[in-house]
């Protein structure tokens, strides 16, 4: 374990140098910057204010189901990203921490009415062939051992997660009055 870890060490150094080379302030970190930022300004507009702690709770499960999820793809070899914001984090910051949960925090909060299913299905299908290849197409993304197709059930299912979790009604108040 000892030998593993300063081999990775001495890799991550190496990535470090790389990134700095090769990614920082290229117009693909600014974009990855940008990605981060914006979706989430945008949300602050335009949530519904008295929804903010149901739709940041359902953020939060997408951003930590996402990253983790990526992290385990890019572990695996199942896919890279060419272009990250950040070379500490394996996997795309600006998908995970922003767009994928503002997408599916605005989608909830906008179509909430239809069958959450076929909102999911969309936004799964969406998603896999016009999002992922567009990463690909920028240099972003490289889907190694990946087919756009695998990533639709996975999307559908974290999708309908978070739809059951906005609409969660198990939740009490914290103040002790309300307990007694």
């Amino acid at each position: 374990m000892d030998k593993s870890f300063q081999d990775f060490h001495k890799a991550y150094i190496h990535r470090v140098a790389s990134w700095k080379a090769e990614v920082l302030y290229t117009w693909q970190w600014w974009l990855g910057m940008s990605l981060t930022l914006i979706p989430w300004i945008f949300w602050i507009i335009v949530r519904k204010k008295d929804s903010t702690g149901r739709l940041l709770y359902v953020g939060v499960f997408v951003s930590l189901v996402s990253v983790t999820l990526d992290n385990i793809g890019v572990q695996l070899s199942l896919w890279d990203y060419v272009k990250p914001v950040t070379p500490a984090i394996p996997s795309y910051l600006p998908y995970d921490f922003s767009l994928m949960p503002v997408t599916i925090m605005l989608l909830i909060q906008f179509t909430y009415k239809v069958n959450h299913w076929l909102i999911g299905l969309i936004y799964a299908l969406i998603t896999s062939f016009i999002g992922e290849p567009i990463f690909k197409w920028m240099g972003i993304y490289d889907p190694v051992n990946w087919k756009h197709i695998y990533s639709v059930p996975f999307y559908l299912l974290i999708y309908v997660s978070a739809y059951k979790l906005a609409f969660i009604k198990t939740f009490n108040s914290i103040n002790k009055e309300s307990n007694q």
